[in-house]
Formats: C-alpha cells, structure tokens, sequence
C-alpha cells in the first residue's frame, strides 16, 4: 500500500509539472493558457477544480514576468514610491498610473462574472469557440499596418481599452496577451510596445488571480505538487516571453492564428466525443 501511495504521488507531481509546462508556455504565446488547461486537463482526466489550478500556476508565470522585466519593475516600483512620499513625477509614473487604469476592467469584470467565467472552465465547447475568436483577432492584426506609437505616447483611453481586451479575455480560450497585443496593434503601437505594455499589464492581473485562489489550488494538488508545477510554468513562461518578444517584430501573428484554429477544432472534436 506505501508503494502504491508513492507511485500515485509521483503521478500526480508528474502531471502537475506537464500541466505547468503547458501553462509557462501558452501563457504569453497568444495562443491562450486557460484554453490549453482545460483540453488538457480534459483528456488527462484531471479531476480537480481547473479553475483554482490555473490560478495556482499563474503564480509560476508571475514570476517569469517578475524576473524578465525586473529593471523596468524596479523602475516602475521606485517611481511610485517616490510620487507617494514626495510628489514627484516621472515618465514610469505617469505609465503606472495607466497600467492600474487598464487594469481595473478585468478586476470588475473578475468579480462581477465570476460564476459565469467559472462555469466555462468546465465547458470544452466554449474553449473551442473562444479559441477560433482568438485565432481571428490574430489574424486581423496581422495585417495592420505597423503602428509607431511607444509607451511614452500611451493615453488613458489607450490603456482603458487595452484593459477592456484584458477584462474579455477572462473567458477560458480567449487569450490575453493575443487579446491585449493586438489591441495594442490596432491603436497605433509599435509591436515589440504593444507586447511590452500586455506582458507589465499582466502583473496586477495575475497576481490577484493568484493569490484569490492560492489556498484553493494548493488543496487541489498538495504541495510538493503545487511546487513543482510552478517552478514548471516560471521557466517554461520565461522562455516563452523571450521567444514572443523576438518572434512579434516579424509579423507573424498568423502562424498563432492558424494554431488556434486547429486547437479550437480539437476542443470542438474532444466536445463531441465527451
């Protein structure tokens, strides 16, 4: 029976790592990692609560971000401290600033939805729907002509609808970097700020989401588990970001694009089959 206990935990940690993985990869791909969580936890017969995982995971690519943009963090961070206890202002407060604003429509939509965005974690059907909504905003953004507009140019209306890509992008299957790059795109930014602006917005977001469902993630898998998957999905995430900072100056969206279609059909296939 103790070896029987052993085999099933390493099981467990093994599969936790592989979910992490795919986690740390679709994370920042715009290919959506909610969508990949639910198809894959479907067909591995993950019996436990997706949405409180996926939350647990989104720690591990906190932590990818945390670490590849910890200059300009530090930078954002130090600026804010400096206008709360002396009033001065600089070019990162003014871009914090706009990144709380961007933020907010996700938050309330995370609240006031959340019984609705839990029960299409449990739907394959809506993945797929959602992914082929993804894989058609990729598309059309792609062939936008390539904007010039930097950071420092950034609006509040810039950040609000960017934030609302975001707030849509809750739904399981519709990806939020692919929602909020692309947003980006079509108001005018340069893309490699575009990718800039979603990778800095996800912070706030992830976190939150993380940290609401820690407790319950953890419980879903146990610890040692919970660790493993995301020590997974912080070096899988990084890589990841590091690859999309490269790859989205190529305009070269549609090769995602036509990936989301493809997975959309699998989740409409595994949908069926179900």
């Amino acid at each position: 029976m103790e070896q029987i206990g052993k085999n099933c935990s390493i099981v467990s940690i093994y599969q936790a790592i592989f979910l992490g993985l795919v986690q740390g990869l679709t994370e920042f791909l715009p290919v959506s990692s909610s969508g990949h969580l639910v198809i894959v936890q479907n067909l591995m017969n993950f019996k436990q609560d997706p949405l409180a995982f996926d939350a647990l995971l989104h720690l591990g690519t906190l932590a990818a971000v945390l670490v590849y943009f910890r200059a300009e963090l530090a930078l954002l961070a130090a600026s804010i401290l400096k206008w709360l206890f002396k009033r001065e202002r600089d070019k990162y407060t003014a871009l914090a600033g706009y990144l709380a604003a961007a933020t907010v429509p996700a938050a309330v939509a995370g609240v006031v939805f959340e019984k609705l965005f839990s029960d299409a974690f449990q739907s394959v059907m809506v993945v797929g729907s959602m992914l082929f909504v993804t894989g058609a905003i990729l598309w059309l953004a792609d062939g936008r002509p390539r904007g010039a507009k930097t950071l420092e140019n950034i609006s509040l209306a810039d950040s609000l609808k960017v934030g609302l890509a975001q707030a849509a992008a809750v739904m399981p299957g519709l990806s939020r970097s692919g929602a909020t790059i692309s947003a980006g795109i079509w108001l005018g930014f340069e893309r490699r700020e575009a990718a800039r602006f979603s990778f800095l917005l996800s912070v706030p977001i992830i976190l939150g989401a993380a940290l609401f469902s820690l407790k319950d993630g953890i419980s879903a898998v146990g610890a040692p588990a919970a660790a493993a998957a995301m020590a997974a999905a912080a070096g899988s995430g990084f890589l990841a970001i590091a690859g999309l900072m490269r790859i989205i100056q190529e305009q070269r969206l549609r090769l995602f694009s036509v990936y989301c279609f493809i997975m959309g059909s699998v989740a409409f296939a595994l949908a069926v089959v179900r």
